[in-house]
């Protein structure tokens, strides 16, 4: 009769087997958990930057103005703290401070690199920019308001237009005829177009000698087609988009 081997304990080859299989599943586990302290650093960093474009956009609409501060730390944002947000932003989870692009209408944290890829003409490879757009991705004409600068209660020369653009605009050479109207037609008369202190809004300026014919509450107002003269600040600029006309309104006090 042939007797049965008791084997006892593990073979060489067995233990590296063993040891391998656990490595790979460790391997595996740590770079999970990698993704997940990432995955919740960028969380955390979106939930900051939707406050923050919160009190950007509150800021746009009750000063009349865009927001230009770049950097979100108490010494930039002075009163802005205590008036829009309730307290001083933290960093993101990063250690940087937020920042901020009026131009391109976004608010970012510059990600684990903390470099401000999308602010850079040169970055290649993938940006880890963590980013909030507080603008719309088109480009094109949202107000058009009528101001009766020399308050006199007539439409004529020195009052103006002030166009409202949805993204901050880059002025190049326009002319009044770079814009048309409706109901009536050229009822721009012989005017300028003039850059105003704030990026989002131009201003059409009624000059002689042909006298405006404005309707307010009637004409509207629009680009020209294929318009090249009016882009945004976008790294491939958009040009101003041809939509439905924009009633010309007097602008509210």
């Amino acid at each position: 009769m042939t007797g049965r081997i008791n084997r006892k304990g593990f073979s060489l080859i067995e233990l590296m087997v063993v040891l391998l299989v656990i490595s790979t599943i460790m391997i595996f586990a740590v770079e999970e958990y990698i993704r997940h302290i990432e995955g919740a650093k960028i969380a955390r960093a979106k939930a900051d930057l939707d406050e923050l474009v919160k009190s950007v956009r509150l800021y746009n609409i009750r000063e009349g103005r865009n927001f230009r501060v770049a950097t979100f730390t108490k010494t930039d944002l002075g009163n802005f703290v205590g008036t829009y947000l309730e307290k001083e932003p933290s960093k993101d989870p990063w250690g940087n401070f937020y920042q901020h692009s009026p131009d391109l209408g976004v608010i970012f944290s510059p990600g684990p690199n903390g470099k401000a890829d999308i602010l850079s003409e040169t970055a290649t490879g993938t940006i880890d920019d963590v980013i909030v757009r507080y603008m719309p991705e088109g480009f094109f004409i949202t107000q058009a308001n009528y101001v009766d600068a020399n308050l006199n209660n007539l439409i004529d020369f020195g009052d103006h237009i002030e166009l409202r653009f949805s993204r901050p605009a880059k002025l190049i050479n326009p002319v009044f005829n770079d814009f048309v109207t409706a109901n009536p037609e050229r009822a721009l008369g012989s005017a300028m177009v003039t850059t105003t202190e704030e990026a989002s809004v131009a201003k059409i300026v009624f000059l002689p000698p042909e006298p405006p014919a404005v309707n307010l509450g009637v004409t509207t107002i629009n680009p020209r087609e294929f318009i090249d003269s009016v882009v945004d600040f976008s790294p491939v600029p958009r040009k101003l988009e041809r939509l439905n006309g924009v009633v010309i309104n007097k602008k509210r006090k």
